[in-house]
């Protein structure tokens, strides 16, 4: 500053010194803060150029499975400056980019891929007047000890062991309910409880005498359209050679596709009912479902 205030002109200045760019930033410093020192700079210098970081970034997103030392193996080998795998997680999580475990997703092949688009293309645009003579069905289990789905208390931290927040399970008992049911987008059909293992000859029985009964209960006439899962016993030859002559327009999802059948909502509304019932035996539990399926209204069947 003796220099410039000496009427010295920045290269001059610099020519003593340092470059004229250094010279010129110190004197606009000095006269914007009155001050020329450097400022305290917080923490220690960044170690890792842009381009550096970039390099990190561009490996991980490429290859999102590298870990930290692998990269930072690979980082060092081919630049002069070292790091560390923690330094490699800093830049990473800086850019957005933090380490989560995968998740797990039951594999579809490119086949089914397509079959499962083009069976999604073929239903899109069908008319209203075409799922009202769909009828679908499925098989709905049910516990009197415990229900297979989630339930959630309010509690305090520590408390899940009360006995208020727990759910009894037992062992070895058979208090299940297994049903057979059926909907329309006009209501419920035929609710059947199947006392026996389920294999395609019993499977074949229910349809046999329900099938075209609730049909006809549901004012569902000559072109019935009969919708249920991928399920083995479904895909029997006698249950095909069954449907030929009396059901030929069986709508067949494509293979490992998700549970379509809108039926599903309606076993979570029914579970949800049975589950605010106090049931002890499983003929209670077999009344409550019977009578809790009829009381079931045909708007919720047409949402």
């Amino acid at each position: 500053m003796f220099h410039h205030s000496s009427g010295k002109s920045v290269r001059n200045i610099a020519k003593l010194v340092l470059s004229h760019c250094t010279v010129q930033y110190a004197i606009k410093r000095f006269k914007e803060e009155n001050w020329i020192e450097n400022k305290v700079r917080e923490g220690r210098p960044v170690k890792l150029t842009k381009r550096d970081q970039r390099f990190i970034i561009r490996k991980c997103v490429k290859n999102s499975r590298l870990n930290a030392l692998k990269v930072s193996t690979e980082f060092n080998e081919k630049f002069s400056t070292s790091i560390s795998p923690e330094s490699v997680r800093r830049v990473l999580r800086a850019a957005g980019l933090n380490g989560r475990s995968v998740r797990r997703k039951f594999f579809v092949s490119a086949k089914n891929r397509k079959l499962r688009l083009s069976f999604a293309k073929s239903m899109v645009n069908k008319p209203e007047t075409y799922w009202n003579n769909v009828l679908f069905a499925d098989e709905i289990k049910f516990n009197i000890f415990g229900f297979d789905g989630r339930i959630k208390v309010w509690r305090r931290r520590n408390e899940e062991l009360n006995l208020k927040n727990l759910v009894g399970t037992v062992k070895y008992v058979s208090g299940g309910v297994l049903v057979w049911g059926c909907m329309s987008a006009s209501g419920l059909g035929n609710l059947v409880f199947i006392h026996d293992i389920m294999n395609h000859a019993l499977y074949l029985n229910i349809l046999r005498d329900n099938l075209k009964l609730s049909a006809k209960n549901l004012d569902i006439g000559k072109n019935l359209f009969f919708f249920h899962d991928n399920d083995p016993k479904h895909t029997a030859l006698n249950f095909r050679l069954w449907c030929l002559y009396n059901c030929p327009e069986n709508l067949k999802t494509p293979p490992k596709s998700p549970d379509l059948n809108p039926i599903e909502h309606i076993c979570r509304e029914l579970e949800g009912k049975v589950q605010k019932r106090d049931i002890k035996t499983k003929s209670e539990l077999k009344t409550v479902i019977m009578e809790e399926w009829m009381n079931i209204d045909a708007e919720i069947t047409k949402k």
